[in-house]
């Protein structure tokens, strides 16, 4: 299976989207996400770019899979991954993660300090979500659903407008819902391989801007 790009930077049809978000399920699934935060980032992507990794914000300097904002953001920490090129799909989920859990520290972009999660309290932001860390959120320890967890991923990684009105949180855990059902109801294709490796330590815990800081 391979990525669909549409260059022009604008929207994929459905049917492409859906080819793209079955890629983003095996890889993080076979580097063992759990499902419901899986949804949660597939509830945020498909409102963010509609899985174009080459998306382009219209009227803005959103880019790529997750609108890393600006663009230079995703081309800065792709180079301190040693990652070419960073339109590239695959280079931007090892990205995300590594961003996620703060690996290395340089390109973290993971904050859920109360400070940072008072922003979005209108959004449904809640006490629980202060200090969950990027490897509980990939894991989902807290047993959460899909729908919190696309809140939480907006909240903790995406941190869009804070009103709801804006951010359209409610399309972000409905989507994530969505993608759940999808996924617990049909089995994608054989997972393709994820380069980026999960640092030991998160293996065992776990089975034992993008955005600039506002």
């Amino acid at each position: 299976m391979a990525w669909i790009y549409d260059s022009s930077g604008g929207a994929l049809n459905e049917a492409d989207a859906q080819n793209n978000a079955n890629i983003i399920i095996n890889t993080y699934r076979a580097s063992g996400w759990d499902d419901s935060a899986i949804a949660g980032l597939l509830g945020n992507i498909e409102n963010e770019s509609g899985f174009n990794p080459m998306r382009q914000e219209v009227g803005g300097e959103g880019y790529g899979l997750v609108q890393w904002t600006p663009k230079s953001v995703l081309e800065n920490h792709c180079n301190t991954l040693g990652l070419s090129p960073y339109t590239n799909g695959d280079n931007q989920l090892t990205c995300i993660v590594a961003e996620i859990l703060g690996n290395p520290s340089s390109i973290n972009e993971w904050y859920t300090t109360e400070g940072f999660i008072n922003n979005y309290r209108e959004s449904g932001a809640t006490d629980d979500m202060i200090g969950i860390t990027g490897s509980q959120f990939i894991t989902n320890e807290m047993g959460w659903t899909a729908d919190k967890m696309a809140l939480m991923f907006m909240v903790g990684y995406e941190r869009p407008a804070y009103d709801p009105n804006v951010n359209h949180i409610d399309r972000r855990k409905a989507d994530a819902l969505k993608w759940f059902e999808y996924m617990v109801g049909v089995i994608p294709p054989t997972p393709t391989e994820f380069k980026y490796k999960i640092p030991k330590p998160f293996i065992m815990f776990a089975v034992a801007k993008k955005k600039g800081m506002i």
